[in-house]
Parts: C-alpha cells; sequence; structure tokens
C-alpha cells in the first residue's frame, strides 16, 4: 500500500491517443486505474517537468479503457502538451477533489461551456436511468466540443440536446444561458448541474435559483498544490480544490466573488473577463 505521501507523488502514464476535439482543444487518453475510478467532476493534477502543473477535469467514459483530460490551447502547459504523440509521457497525480452528486433528484439540466461539458459528459454515464436535458454551446460551429458523440448519444439514451452557436452555424444562433432560461420557461426540472465559463455559470445559477431549482456548479481557480494547502483557489470560505470544485447552491450564495472576480496568480482579486 503506498504511503499517504506517495499518493500524492506525480505518477507516470504512456498517452494511448491523441484526438484533435476542435480547432484549438485535443483530447489526450491514457490508462490509468485511479483515473477510471475518478467521480464526475474530480479533477487531476497535470505536471509538465520544468514548466508548471495545472488541474485538469477527469474524462471517464463508461466502456472505455482509457480515461482522458481536454486541453485547450492556451498557457505554457498545453503549448507542451500539444507538442506530445502518441506513446510519449504524461505526469499526474489524483483524481482530487469533490464531484458532482445527482442524489435523488429524477429530471436533470446539465448546462456546459467550452470544456466545462468535460465533467458533465462524465456525468453522464451515472444518470443514464433519469430525464436529462443536456445544453451546450460555443462560438461557431467549429468549436462545439464532441458534438457528434452527443448526438449519437443522446439518440441511444433518449436525453434532450441542445446545441447553441453564437453565430448561429449550428443548433440555435444564441448564448447558452439564453437558451437554457427558454428550457427552463417550457419545463421544470429538479436540480441543475453546471460547468464553463464563471459568469455562464452564475447566470444558469440565478435562473435556477429563482425557479426554487437545486443548482451544483463546478468552479475553476488558480490550483498550486491541488490537496488544501496553499490557499491560492480560496473563494468565500471554501477553497476550491479541497471543498470542490463542485458547490451546491446553498454554498454558492456564501461566496460573493462568484461570477465576479477571481484571484491571479499572486492572489489579488482581479474582475472576471467575459468568457472566465
Amino acid at each position: 500500500m503506498e504511503s499517504p505521501v506517495q499518493d500524492h507523488w506525480p505518477r507516470t502514464v504512456r498517452i494511448e491517443q491523441i484526438k484533435q476535439e476542435t480547432p484549438l482543444i485535443h483530447s489526450f487518453w491514457f490508462k490509468d486505474e485511479k483515473l477510471q475510478a475518478a467521480r464526475p467532476g474530480q479533477f487531476s493534477m497535470v505536471w509538465v517537468p520544468g514548466i508548471d502543473e495545472v488541474p485538469m477535469s477527469v474524462l471517464a467514459i463508461h466502456g472505455r479503457a482509457e480515461t482522458g483530460v481536454v486541453i485547450k490551447k492556451g498557457g505554457d502547459v498545453s503549448l507542451s502538451l500539444f507538442e506530445k504523440k502518441s506513446g510519449d509521457k504524461l505526469w499526474l497525480r489524483g483524481p482530487y477533489g469533490r464531484p458532482f452528486d445527482p442524489g435523488p433528484y429524477n429530471k436533470l439540466l446539465l448546462v456546459g461551456g467550452g470544456t466545462g461539458l468535460v465533467p458533465l459528459i462524465s456525468l453522464l454515464g451515472h444518470i443514464s436511468d433519469r430525464e436529462v436535458t443536456l445544453v451546450t454551446g460555443a462560438r461557431t460551429a467549429a468549436e462545439l466540443l464532441f458534438r457528434e458523440w452527443l448526438v449519437h448519444e443522446s439518440e441511444r439514451h433518449d436525453f434532450k440536446l441542445f446545441f447553441a452557436t453564437d453565430d448561429g452555424t449550428f443548433g440555435i444562433k444564441n448564448q447558452v444561458p439564453k437558451v437554457a432560461e427558454e428550457v427552463m420557461k417550457k419545463e421544470k426540472f429538479e436540480a441543475v448541474f453546471t460547468c464553463g465559463p464563471e459568469p455562464m455559470m452564475k447566470q444558469v445559477y440565478d435562473l435556477a435559483v429563482s425557479r426554487k431549482c437545486h443548482v451544483q456548479a463546478s468552479l475553476e481557480r488558480v490550483f498550486k498544490c491541488g490537496v488544501g494547502i496553499c490557499a491560492a483557489c480560496v473563494i468565500g470560505p471554501y477553497l476550491v480544490c479541497k471543498d470542490g470544485p463542485v458547490f451546491t447552491d446553498h454554498e454558492l450564495a456564501q461566496m460573493s466573488e462568484f461570477g465576479s472576480t477571481h484571484r491571479d496568480l499572486s492572489g489579488k482579486k482581479v474582475p472576471l473577463m467575459p468568457g472566465h
């Protein structure tokens, strides 16, 4: 049995497959028993030696032997990872954090934006016996994540699926929160699960609360340790890496920063920009 310290050492996995999902997003697939057992919404710390270590949502799809992380091209870590090929190594630890909990709720609305769709896809495999509606979107059709897979799965498992694009090149021409609002006007849901840009989630949260609907949202903050030591991810009375990243409506109500500010690498509060 590994010691508690060893449990947090980065372990090496070999990349089995790299797939370009959109022009700026790649999925990386590998075999790892610990992450394969991750619950929807948990994350892994992915380390690139000499550059940095960053949190990534774990993508575990039922029936697939490999586990994945989905990475958008942007910072130094992603640029380094985008140079990797099948057969190369990744270093990671985890899973960490509190996952989504579907609880006793039967009629569920899932709302995702960008790579925030990843933990919701993992969640889909755990709620196939419930009445599910999923709303997701992007700026254009080319940026819609896992579009073909979602269409196939919605037909296979009989859940409702709505795509939104800002430019109307696929699905409904509108932003995700507006489409979610229209869906909520037509149907009454017991619970809403959301992950994506925080301004988007704040709008979804407000809509759900106004309808007295239970909400769980997965937040993103600066993670340096991933285990609740450094406090870089503090928001209100909580540490996102340890107490979250998934929080309930009751907990979100205690966070004055939710939807408005976050902390930069120095810990200073700065305004959230649109799309973040």
